[in-house]
């Protein structure tokens, strides 16, 4: 077996010495930019490999805060796969000399002022548009500590980067599959979401809407918000469901799937009209086997929250800049026929 390249060996190629070589490779001051390049050809032609676990041993740890929803029974449906994302991120974090320090929060304002911003390197959060979000975590980058925004876009924070899902190819994607499920659309379109305030709510709302106006079906769509009716949300889907005549249906968020299905079932809806769900849990994943959904859309939680990670330690331990301000995670369309390929503790794609 061929003998590993060291900078040694780039060393001599090159005549010159270590530290030489360090300062070339890490693109920093102290070698003019002829012997640089010169370093970086003969580490290129060489093959040269860095030993990134034994360079971090030499820095001292680093800490990146990870804050997200505190585990509950409603966090189940989306956030428990974000904090699975970071439990699997344990080891790349162990081998850049990375600790994670987890918060699970209720407040997140409250969560964020008490953390000693000496104390981390990082941060990794949601965005919402909920009162305060935005002070608290400009506390964070105000600081000039690097802050990674998962789920929702709050530019205004001072973010450095968001990991989220396309809402507008999400809603189109949605309508589209709807359009090719529904064979006669002689009722009303209902599309659900849970929250008017939450951007990762109405855009999805709003682009399936403008899908279906495109095609010409703009006066069968029925939208609702359930955080804006007066009455259990169920219940009030189950009454349209009978009421409104609806031809197909969907919903553009996790909880609201969960009663969306249930209002099918107990309207005796289930199984006579498509139904697309959002969101991949246990609950949806059951109805989709039973024939209540006829398909699902996922944001991918998971990937988001691991990408978001992964981005945050190739900023601290390899000095590599985010991609972009904004980058987009794609969505998963789960049916029945390819539900066995998700990983049933993250409803992740087995690859």
């Amino acid at each position: 077996m061929a003998n590993k390249i060291t900078i040694k060996d780039i060393a001599r190629e090159a005549g010159v010495s270590l530290g030489s070589v360090h300062l070339a490779l890490a693109d920093k001051a102290g070698v003019s930019d002829s012997t640089r390049q010169r370093i970086k050809e003969i580490a290129q032609r060489l093959d040269y490999k860095p030993n990134i676990l034994a360079s971090n041993l030499k820095r001292e740890t680093r800490t990146v805060a990870v804050a997200l929803p505190k585990r509950d029974a409603k966090s189940r449906f989306y956030h428990d796969y974000m904090w699975n994302a970071i439990a699997d991120a344990e080891a790349m974090a162990k081998e850049l000399n990375l600790q994670i320090l987890k918060l699970e929060y209720t407040n997140l304002p409250e969560t964020l002022y008490q953390i000693d911003l000496s104390e981390i390197s990082g941060l990794i959060t949601v965005g919402y548009p909920e009162e305060d979000y935005d002070e608290a975590i400009h506390r964070v980058t105000d600081a000039g500590i690097p802050t990674i925004l998962v789920d929702n876009d709050m530019p205004e924070s001072g973010r450095m980067s968001c990991l989220q899902p396309d809402t507008q190819s999400i809603g189109e994607l949605t309508g589209e599959l709807l359009l090719d499920m529904i064979h006669r659309i002689d009722g009303k379109i209902l599309v659900c979401g849970g929250s008017r305030k939450y951007p990762n709510h109405y855009r999805i709302v709003d682009a399936v809407s403008e899908y279906l106006e495109a095609a010409h079906v703009k006066d069968r769509v029925l939208k609702v918000y359930l955080e804006d009716v007066d009455q259990d949300g169920g219940a009030y889907l189950e009454q349209l469901l009978r009421d409104e005549q609806v031809c197909g249906c969907c919903s553009v968020n996790s909880r609201t799937t969960k009663t969306l299905a249930e209002a099918l079932l107990n309207s005796g809806k289930a199984h006579y009209i498509p139904a697309i769900g959002n969101g991949l849990f246990r609950e949806s994943a059951q109805y989709l086997k039973d024939g209540v959904l006829t398909a699902l859309i996922d944001k991918r939680p998971y990937e988001q929250c691991y990408r978001a990670f992964h981005t945050m330690a190739d900023l601290l331990a390899k000095a590599i800049q985010p991609a972009g301000a904004v980058m987009y995670v794609g969505a998963d369309v789960v049916f029945r026929s390819n539900l066995s390929q998700y990983d049933k503790v993250s409803f992740r794609m087995i690859r």
